[in-house]
């Protein structure tokens, strides 16, 4: 058997066996502020009316292909056709879609850092050479060198986060303008903090067909558990997706699920705020500190910079908070970030970093 496993090694796609899996904790301490999800589960009585309506649907049948439903409700609350969305399981199946539809062996994908690590691991994964661009101090974008990498034969994408994860900022669209009208590469901007911030270059789609817009309803519309991501753009890069698509990649239980939360949208934007006005109030606190640097955020995280953060990291999770910190990865291995949670959770995390602080 061992034999057989070594011989299978060989076989391995090259860059696979070097990747690091996406770090994604399971389980920890009760207090959860460490994964960008919500800190609100969908409301009782609409979970049970989506868990009646699915227990009407036939199991024994295979859910709609194409989401057509989905995607016409989409549609009408993003101001596009059903023909310019794609959605997915998660956003990450959508970006697996995108590298394996236009990037792949001999091609680069390009992205600033740090930012999401999907971009990075599913361009390696596909294939294709992931080039990274150091945002500035500020994280603020290194335009000029953008367009330099995009200029590089081989490009054929740039992925933009706005808000950026883990640092919380948001792209001016003016920026992400200046970028498309200088590049033929596909311009996929990442939204999926996008309701936290109050801003979309959705409404630029039609100007630019080399523009896509992704977004996901794991962040604000409290979906995580579900997974439906979903992609706007030009109908042909649509149905250039569409034939690397999964069949039936979305489950009838997903479906279902994202059309009623879709149904009740000015409750997750008004809940959107709630969050994103704790997030200042959480940021407020932390500011007061001396030892502590916050980074402005428009997302519902915070990033800190403080000395020692792992070892603050720790004591947080013996205390029941989880927070996210990032000791291996380049100009972040003495930084938090921080979910906003519900308010009495963000005061118990207050409350431990006072006293661990010295305050």
């Amino acid at each position: 058997m061992e034999s057989r496993l070594k011989v299978l090694e060989k076989y391995i796609k090259a860059g696979i066996q070097e990747l690091e899996p996406y770090a994604a904790e399971a389980g920890g301490p009760p207090v959860r502020l460490d994964a960008n999800e919500s800190p609100f589960d969908i409301p009782q009585d609409l979970k049970q009316e989506i868990l009646e309506g699915f227990r009407a649907l036939p199991w024994n049948r295979y859910p709609d292909p194409e989401c057509w439903k989905l995607r016409q409700a989409l549609a009408k609350r993003s101001g596009v056709t059903a023909e310019q969305l794609i959605v997915g399981n998660g956003s990450d199946e959508i970006i697996r879609d995108l590298l394996t539809a236009y990037g792949g062996t001999g091609t680069q994908t390009v992205f600033p850092i740090p930012t999401f690590g999907m971009f990075r691991i599913l361009t390696l994964v596909t294939g294709g050479k992931p080039v990274e661009v150091r945002l500035k101090d500020d994280w603020s974008l290194d335009i000029p060198s953008l367009l330099r990498e995009l200029k590089a034969e081989a490009t054929r994408m740039l992925f933009l986060a706005s808000p950026n994860n883990p640092t919380g900022n948001v792209i001016p669209v003016e920026q992400v303008e200046e970028i498309l009208k200088s590049t033929d590469c596909l311009v996929v901007v990442d939204e999926a903090y996008g309701l936290f911030a109050g801003q979309s270059i959705l409404n630029r789609l039609g100007k630019y067909p080399n523009l896509a817009v992704l977004s996901t309803f794991s962040k604000a519309m409290s979906l995580a558990g579900v997974r439906v991501g979903y992609l706007a753009a030009h109908p042909e890069i649509i149905r250039v997706l569409n034939r690397v698509r999964l069949p039936y990649n979305l489950d009838a239980l997903a479906q279902h699920a994202a059309l009623k939360v879709m149904a009740n949208f000015e409750f997750w934007k008004e809940q959107a705020g709630k969050i994103a006005a704790e997030r200042e109030r959480v940021s407020g606190r932390l500011s007061q500190h001396p030892e502590v640097t916050v980074y402005p955020s428009q997302a519902n995280f915070v990033l800190i910079r403080v000395k020692q953060a792992q070892s603050l990291k720790q004591e947080l999770a013996r205390n029941g908070v989880a927070v996210r910190g990032f000791p291996a990865r380049e100009r972040l291995h003495d930084c938090l970030r921080i979910t906003i949670g519900r308010p009495e959770e963000n005061d118990q995390l207050l409350k431990l970093l006072e006293t661990a602080l010295g305050r």
